[in-house]
């Protein structure tokens, strides 16, 4: 069980969470939080919906996915949950912070070459780190994380 020491913790917490992709569930009176990896669900599905889970479980799971599942389970119980930001909300914070940078001609086409390809996030970072600006990047990216995670989850 994961537990936050106040909301600003929990913001954090969910945040660098999303940020890995992961749906996450919580409890905004209790501050408790977890992580609803797809895959997980996917895999223990049929342990989720059981009432009880079966006595022979330790048969078929070892501890750790016995545990898994419980933990799992506990995550479901969680009143709410909150998905990571759709991909056109973090084209969006990339497009705002390449406007918010000193421009010449050739970064901006660099920076539309590179939200408009096949791959947009692994295209921007490179042209971030051609420019110097990949940790200035980073740290934009952490801060929109956080103020869609408070949006979410304090309004």
């Amino acid at each position: 069980m994961d537990r936050a020491k106040n909301v600003e913790e929990l913001v954090k917490e969910i945040a660098d969470l999303l940020s890995i992709g992961e749906r996450v569930s919580y409890n905004l009176n209790s501050l408790e939080f977890a992580d609803l990896n797809q895959m997980n669900l996917d895999e223990y599905d049929e342990y989720l919906d059981m009432e009880e889970l079966p006595e022979d479980i330790e048969e078929e799971l070892q501890d750790w996915q016995i545990e898994l599942v419980k933990y799992l389970r506990w995550a479901l119980e969680l009143p709410n949950v909150i998905d990571p930001p759709r991909t056109w909300e973090q084209l969006e914070w990339m497009a705002d912070f390449a406007n918010e940078q000193p421009t010449n001609s050739r970064f901006i086409r660099d920076v539309q070459r590179a939200l408009d390809s096949r791959h947009p996030f692994s295209a921007f970072k490179n042209v971030m780190d051609y420019y110097n600006l990949l940790n200035e990047w980073y740290s934009y990216r952490d801060e929109c994380y956080l103020d869609y995670v408070r949006e979410e989850i304090l309004t």
